[in-house]
C-alpha cells in the first residue's frame, strides 16, 4: 500500500482526508501491524481507485 500511495503522490494524511480513516489507522495498516475491516478496505480502495480485491492482496 505504501508504494501505492507515493505513486500516487499521496501522504498519509492525504490518504487520511480521502477516505476519513485516521492517520494512526493507516500507519498500522501500513507497517501490517492491524488488518482493516471490509468497510475500511471499501473506503480505501475507493480513495486509492483500485478494486478492493486488489487491494486486499499487496505485499510491501
Amino acid at each position: 500500500m505504501r508504494k501505492l500511495v507515493s505513486a500516487k503522490k499521496l501522504t498519509l494524511v492525504d490518504l487520511s482526508k480521502l477516505s476519513g480513516i485516521s492517520t494512526r489507522s493507516l500507519e498500522w495498516y501500513v507497517k501490517q501491524e492491524r488488518q482493516p475491516s471490509l468497510e475500511r478496505v471499501e473506503k480505501l480502495a475507493k480513495a486509492l481507485e483500485v478494486s478492493p480485491a486488489w487491494l486486499v492482496s499487496w505485499k510491501d
